[in-house]
């Protein structure tokens, strides 16, 4: 790193740092405070460092932060994705690859998830794992503050869990789909360590998955509509959108609408039930 490099680097961190309120990192906001935004020791303390070396990064000292303090560093700052590949590039490290169980959502992914309710909106990883949800996600589909990590993966719940076989109108066609997207991406990285054992641990428990994994020629229901069967709220059709957000690099946001006046009535009657 140059000087140049670690004088910019300190003065993003001071900037990043000003911006953010001790509410929004889970802190008192305390009385008085004389600094605009966090401390520095409290940047320190959130991301795990001492707060000298920490002043001595803010001050563009030539201090070379390993990519684990960077990505500690990350988190205490809230850093959306493109912020953190520029503090990477900044001290001349490369950005790690996202894995499972690596993925932050932000308070302002999560406020953006919450304001979806009466519809239910989750967000998933690139292994089809649910790592965030509203409460109308969870109403609708499933207590996944309350399951394992296997438990919220989509494609294991589509064959190991009863209630979405009988909350799916056609289950059939949701599991076929999942099983050729399963494929697809086996197929493009079959070393995957966590996917090669999903597929065995599937093949092992559901005789349906095995015989249709063994087919090889899956075709399911296209995305973009859902008939459920809820057990309190009653049938609900609805209409759904996927995307993908900068911050949230190979991880999909979905969010499922009412395809009617009648649907939409019976999600806000369920919510509402749901959190009485």
């Amino acid at each position: 790193m140059t000087q140049d490099k670690h004088q910019e680097l300190g003065l993003f961190l001071r900037k990043k740092r000003a911006s953010l309120t001790p509410e929004e990192v889970g802190l008192p906001s305390g009385n008085r405070r004389r600094v605009e935004g966090l401390r520095r020791e409290e940047v320190a303390e959130l991301a795990g460092v001492s707060s000298d070396w920490y002043v001595r990064l803010e001050q563009g000292r030539p201090v070379r932060p390993s990519a684990e303090v960077l990505l500690a560093l990350s988190h205490a700052l809230q850093l959306n994705r493109k912020e953190r590949e520029y503090l990477y590039t900044l001290a001349a490290q490369r950005l790690p690859d996202e894995t499972p169980g690596s993925f932050k959502i932000s308070s302002g992914m999560q406020q953006f998830l919450d304001l979806q309710n009466p519809y239910p909106a989750y967000i998933s990883d690139h292994e089809w794992n649910i790592i965030a949800w509203n409460r109308a996600a969870l109403a609708v589909f499933g207590d996944y503050s309350a399951m394992t990590r296997l438990q919220r993966n989509s494609i294991w719940r589509s064959f190991m869990d009863p209630y979405m076989q009988q909350l799916l109108d056609n289950w059939e066609g949701h599991a076929k789909l999942r099983v050729s997207q399963l494929r697809l991406a086996h197929s493009q990285l079959p070393e995957n360590p966590e996917r090669t054992e999903l597929i065995q641990e599937l093949c092992r428990h559901s005789e349906q998955f095995a015989d249709w994994w063994n087919e090889q020629t899956i075709a399911g229901t296209p995305e973009g509509k859902k008939l459920i069967h809820h057990p309190v709220a009653g049938d609900i059709r609805l209409s759904y959108l996927s995307f993908q957000a900068e911050e949230l690099s190979n991880a999909t946001i979905t969010i499922h609408l009412a395809s009617d006046t009648e649907s939409k009535q019976r999600l806000e009657r369920l919510l509402e039930h749901w959190t009485s």
